[in-house]
């Protein structure tokens, strides 16, 4: 016969699955056929401005004018998501940029908040985890960039263009290269313009 321990363990993970189908079947769909990719917003567009919502309740402008920004979107039933996220957050820090902005965009929307929220505490994420909503059966900020799929990366220059799109696993090393390019090929143009 099962422990109390288990049985009580086991109703409590049926739950949290029965709560996490019912939630995504609540939400719009995040991955589409393959034709769908092109939807994502390409180098040389200029990115919308967006609002969002942190974990912690404050509203959040995104991209940040004037600065380089990184923004990720993302969920926690991402596997891809969750071995980025805490890996891409460390870089970034360690690059100790002042002029690089990074926003972690959480499909999961205010109603995992508190999950969220966890995750953020148990994998030390100090950079801001703004949650998305939805608006009918549209997201009000991923539909905005074509995201279809998670994960998802942009990079927004300064002059408000996106420099680098590209949805699902990203190499970080690689990816990481190639922001340190962009960053000095920026700043080598600007300085021939003066």
């Amino acid at each position: 016969m099962p422990s109390a321990n288990f049985c009580k363990t086991l109703f409590t993970v049926m739950l949290a699955c029965l709560f996490s189908a019912s939630l995504q079947a609540s939400m719009p769909v995040i991955s589409a056929g393959s034709g769908e990719s092109s939807r994502l917003l390409q180098p040389g567009t200029f990115a919308p401005t967006c609002r969002l919502t942190d974990t912690s309740g404050s509203e959040q402008t995104f991209p940040a004018s004037g600065s380089w920004n990184i923004i990720f979107y993302w969920s926690l039933f991402c596997h891809s998501c969750l071995e980025e996220i805490p890996e891409a957050q460390n870089r970034i820090v360690a690059l100790s940029r002042p002029d690089l902005k990074t926003w972690f965009v959480s499909l999961d929307t205010e109603r995992m908040q508190k999950a969220l929220q966890n995750f953020c505490q148990k994998r030390d994420l100090k950079l801001p985890v703004l949650m998305e909503r939805v608006a009918s059966d549209t997201w009000v900020t991923a539909d905005q960039w074509g995201v279809v799929s998670t994960p998802a990366v942009f990079v927004v220059a300064p002059d408000g263009k996106v420099a680098y799109s590209h949805q699902g696993p990203s190499d970080l090393d690689k990816f990481f290269a190639g922001l340190a390019a962009m960053s000095a090929s920026a700043a080598a143009d600007l300085a021939g313009e003066r």
